[in-house]
Parts: C-alpha cells; structure tokens; sequence
C-alpha cells in the first residue's frame, strides 16, 4: 500500500469491477457497431422457418429456389465476425493487473457477446429457425474462439 492507500485503490475489488465494467461497455459499443447492420440484413434468413427445409433445400413457399447452402454458410460468418470483434475489443481494455487472471480476463472478454447472443435467442426463440440457431450458435463460439486468441496472441506480442 502506497500513500494515502491509492495502489490498492488501484488493484482491489473496486478497481476489478472498474475494469470489468469498461471491457464490458467497450465490448457493447463494438457489439452495436457489428450486430446491427448483421441484423438487418439477416432477418429474413433466420426466421424463415420455410427457407431450409430437410437438408437445406432451399425450397420457399412461393416455390423458388437459389443455393440454400450458401445461405447456411452465411449465417455463421457475420456472427462470428460479430462476436470476434468484440471478444476483440473488450479484452484489449481489460488491462492489467486484472488481465493476468484467466478467469477474470476470460469474463471480461466473453460476457457481452454471450450474453448478447443468449438474450438473442432467448427473445427470437420461436421465430428461428433450427438451423438458424446451430449455425449462428456455432458462428458465435467460433468468433468467441477467434477474438480470444487474437487477444492473446497481441497481448504475447507486446511482451
């Protein structure tokens, strides 16, 4: 402890939760720059219940067809590049001392896409399709996975 307790001010539970807080509020400012424009373009596609069909086959109601693979392929890669981003961004300003915890880091980093995806689904739930879920479940772990270790491979090369 250092004059007038300022350094445990500066590494104590207080000081956890302040840098928790602006991991979190940076991860929600990327997560708003990414998801909104992936939202609007992927309406249609996650609620079309009839848009896949078994296998993806890509059959509508109106009985036109186009590459329904394609689609089921671009479902994952805007949520990945979503939840990346802001893996990304929140784990960049969660600093130090903190960081060094893998746990905490780890909660710094992944709150906000998590829980932004949960809330997704929770709300959307009976509108998506099955394999709307899978694929942008998938895309979300797969840029969780992607932004974290990008975060850490930064975080080597400044050392």
């Amino acid at each position: 402890m250092t004059f007038g307790g300022r350094q445990a001010l500066r590494t104590g539970p207080l000081a956890a939760g302040a840098a928790l807080l602006r991991s979190w509020t940076a991860g929600l400012l990327a997560l708003a720059l990414t998801a909104a424009p992936q939202l609007s373009l992927l309406s249609d596609p996650l609620t079309d219940q009839n848009r896949y069909g078994p296998f993806g086959d890509g059959v509508t109601p109106d009985g036109a067809g186009w590459a329904a693979w394609g689609d089921l392929l671009a479902l994952p890669l805007p949520a990945a590049v979503c939840a990346g981003f802001t893996v990304l961004v929140a784990g960049r300003l969660h600093r130090a001392p903190f960081r060094d915890t893998p746990g905490l880091h780890l909660l710094a980093a992944l709150t906000v896409p998590i829980t932004a995806h949960a809330a997704h689904l929770a709300l959307l739930w009976q509108d998506l399709a099955p394999e709307a879920i899978l694929l942008t479940s998938l895309g979300v772990a797969l840029g969780c996975a992607a932004g974290t270790l990008l975060d850490l491979a930064l975080e080597q090369d400044r050392d």
